[in-house]
């Protein structure tokens, strides 16, 4: 199954494998609260508590937003691996720019 979610951070294990912390919206809530212009969201996990997913090498790490592809590991639907950027990436503001990945 692949499935698709927001870039929050990146960093390096031990090992040299690169992690990326991912927003996907299905599962953890929307990109942002006000996403949802202030109705009530069930689902929403806060940035800090968002997991980080293994991936593959990519043409260059990602930013804050860029969306990922993100592929299932198991058939359980819980463990994930990213293995692509898409290229898009969600507005933060009116120019596009977003917070930096870490």
């Amino acid at each position: 199954m692949v499935t698709f979610g927001y870039a929050i951070k990146h960093n390096y294990t031990a090992d040299g494998t690169l992690q990326i912390q991912v927003r996907i919206p299905s599962i953890h809530g929307p990109f942002r609260l006000s996403d949802y212009g202030g109705q009530p969201v069930r689902n929403y996990t806060a940035e800090e508590d968002l997991p980080f997913y293994p991936s593959l090498i990519l043409p260059h790490l990602p930013r804050y937003g860029d969306v990922v592809a993100l592929t299932s590991l198991n058939e359980g639907r819980i463990d994930f691996m990213v293995m692509g950027l898409t290229g898009g990436s969600h507005s933060t503001s009116a120019t596009g720019s977003g917070g930096p990945v870490q």
